[in-house]
């Protein structure tokens, strides 16, 4: 239900009357001031005479916000099927609707809007609404509160800070939240923190969310992730993960689905390079860079996979893996991606044989910055690489700081 003084206020402040003005000869100024703060009972009558007044039907308003709010549940249902078409046509709808004094649906819409800028990937433009004075002022409602925690963990997802991400998931009331598509997100944020046995209990939430919708695309997201966790755990011998692989793929292609496709042979890519196939590992990178025309956020991961095989398989000349290099590091200054203008620059002093400041890269920025963002993955993989040159160096002094400052036992999942 909508409340009827929050209307009343809207329409008299559109009109340019004070409250003296509306409630002479209905009610007094400070009872009229009561019902627009929602403070008092209030009787229909008064209601109509107050807005026969002002020249409108309450009745016809709140038929109209009914709609709003039906239009709004329709697009966060659309955002869920990740259909940015038929999300695109609602959000210009609403550019004719003026709803703002409603303050819960308003926001509420504001968010969803902000989600879908996620879901195409205009990171920065989501950021101004999420991080606008007009949200960070509100005292919001629950089920609001649950929706900008719920797309601030997408935001960071985003932003490669799983750690980040994870914090604001975790504060959504889980019980109470209408949107179990949140599963999906918990647990794609707990594989890259490594809490492995979180991820898959989320995993088998949101593939039973999406069954239950026909939202097949989501099924195919969610058995990606799934299939990362069987690989990482080591529950299934390589080849089944590639066949499990190839049948997805098959399924994305004959639907059509690039987003799904773009996910799998990412995936599918960084499985390879962590066997070491580096040949196959670059083949399916450059297969996912190729499907993938628009979304440069995931371009740009696909190109350092790439430009990683590459590199550690010796599959090209010196000379050409520093050009992509250097292509990887100008788009990731342009998108501003830190995580990956750290990792270019390193392979770039790693390219050209320059050990001293690759390792001092490694030890003065890449590290500090991966630590910062709990970034778990390339952390491990380089604070292991950097104790093993001191170890192999005899660098006793530069190794007792590496543990002191990182506190090498600490876990950085759950």
């Amino acid at each position: 239900m909508f409340d009827k003084g929050s209307i009343i206020q809207y329409f008299r402040q559109k009109k340019g009357l004070t409250q003296e003005e509306l409630g002479h000869g209905i009610c007094s100024k400070t009872h009229l001031s009561k019902i627009e703060r929602g403070l008092t009972e209030v009787s229909e009558e008064t209601i109509t005479l107050l807005c026969d007044r002002m020249g409108f039907s309450m009745e016809e308003e709140l038929e109209k916000l009914e709609n709003i709010k039906k239009l709004v549940e329709t697009l966060q249902k659309q955002l869920i099927f990740q259909d940015v078409e038929k999300v695109s046509d609602l959000l210009i709808k609403f550019n004719h609707l003026e709803f703002s004094y409603i303050v819960p649906l308003y926001t509420r819409y504001l968010l969803l809007k902000a989600r879908y800028l996620l879901l195409i990937n205009n990171i920065k433009e989501a950021g101004k609404i999420l991080f606008s004075k007009e949200i960070k002022k509100l005292k919001l409602p629950q089920p609001e509160e649950d929706i900008l925690n719920h797309v601030l963990g997408i935001y960071y997802i985003g932003m490669n800070e799983y750690s980040k991400s994870l914090v604001f998931l975790k504060k959504v009331t889980l019980e109470s939240y209408y949107n179990p598509e949140i599963n999906y997100h918990l647990a794609l944020t707990y594989y890259f923190c490594k809490a492995f046995t979180s991820s898959y209990y989320h995993c088998q939430k949101a593939k039973d969310f999406f069954v239950q919708m026909n939202n097949y695309k989501r099924v195919l997201d969610t058995e990606s992730i799934m299939l990362m966790l069987l690989e990482d755990e080591g529950h299934l011998a390589f080849d089944e993960i590639q066949v499990r692989y190839f049948n997805l793929l098959e399924i994305a292609e004959n639907t059509k689905d690039i987003n799904s496709q773009i996910y799998l042979l990412h995936n599918y890519a960084y499985q390879l390079y962590k066997h070491k196939m580096y040949e196959e590992a670059s083949k399916y990178y450059l297969r996912a860079m190729e499907v993938n025309q628009n979304n440069k956020f995931n371009h740009l991961i696909s190109h350092f996979g790439n430009v990683r095989s590459i590199f550690d398989g010796s599959l090209k000349d010196e000379k050409t893996i520093l050009l992509l290099i250097e292509e990887g590091l100008k788009e990731a200054k342009l998108s501003n991606q830190l995580l990956f203008i750290n990792l270019f620059t390193l392979y770039q002093f790693k390219a050209n044989k320059d050990e001293l400041n690759y390792y001092l890269f490694l030890e003065q920025s890449l590290l500090p910055y991966l630590y910062e963002i709990k970034e778990i993955t390339f952390f491990d993989h380089y604070i292991k690489e950097l104790t093993e040159y001191y170890i192999f160096n005899n660098k006793h002094a530069e190794l007792f700081n590496v543990f002191k400052n990182y506190s090498i036992n600490i876990t950085m999942g759950e």
